[in-house]
């Protein structure tokens, strides 16, 4: 056998190796969005993996195969991928597309592109990428007020207690202070978390006061109080104590 034989056929056994250990991926597309500076506009970014570096990528094509039905939600496109002739080591590749200014979100209705790889006319892979859920911001409260304090006044049993005040902007809101988890490193200190929750329904946009209070039996343990605020601020208060 020629030595040229032999890299070839080397090749090709290290490819079919390759290409066996990623059937399950190959001709899946793998979409990723990537945000524009208009607001709603996406670039979609595809990468396929393809047997053999033959493989080349065509045009990027909107709208979904003949005879294919889509949800509304869905942007469909098509990338088209080409075999070009000849020989080629059996080594698994990536072809890649780019496809600028897709509308999603905002009054589009569209949630989701859905790509389909194409190869000679056929449906050779899909795939979808969802629009990233935008994460509302915290919301920003002022707290004040705060005291804590174990009542160790007859007939008992002692009992441990924090109380603040904290105004929202509107009154249509649930507040509460609830433990923690995990706890901090200093046994002592009692990490309590300001939980603000939205009521259901419109509500005047009027900054309210509400009161918050946190009790439990007393055991002994607490000398201080960590209240983490939702926005990320805190206050820290001394237990007192009342005889």
């Amino acid at each position: 056998m020629k030595p040229t034989h032999i890299v070839l056929a080397t090749l090709a056994l290290l490819g079919a190796a390759v290409t066996t250990a990623h059937a399950d991926e190959m001709f899946k597309p793998r979409p990723t969005l990537a945000p524009e500076r208009k607001a709603d506009q996406y670039t979609v970014q595809v990468e396929t993996s393809v047997p053999n570096p033959c493989y080349a990528a065509g045009a990027v094509r909107p709208g979904p195969p003949p005879s294919v039905r889509i949800a509304a939600d869905a942007v469909p496109l098509r990338v088209m991928l080409r075999k070009r002739g000849g020989m080629c080591a059996q080594v698994v590749s990536q072809v890649r597309h780019l496809h600028r200014h897709v509308k999603l979100g905002g009054k589009t209705g569209k949630t989701k592109v859905l790509v389909f790889a194409m190869l000679d006319g056929k449906v050779v892979g899909t795939a979808s990428v969802d629009l990233p859920t935008k994460t509302p911001p915290p919301l920003a409260v002022t707290t004040s007020d705060w005291y804590a304090w174990v009542n160790k006044m007859p007939p008992g049993p002692a009992s441990f207690h924090v109380t603040g005040l904290v105004k929202v902007p509107t009154p249509g809101y649930d507040v509460k202070l609830v433990p923690a988890s995990p706890q901090g490193i200093n046994p002592k200190e009692l990490i309590l978390d300001l939980v603000v929750t939205p009521r259901p329904g419109a509500w005047p946009q009027v900054v309210t006061p509400m009161s918050v209070r946190f009790d439990k039996p007393d055991d002994g343990t607490y000398t201080g109080v960590l209240i983490r605020e939702p926005d990320g601020d805190g206050a820290h208060v001394q237990v007192d104590e009342v005889h």
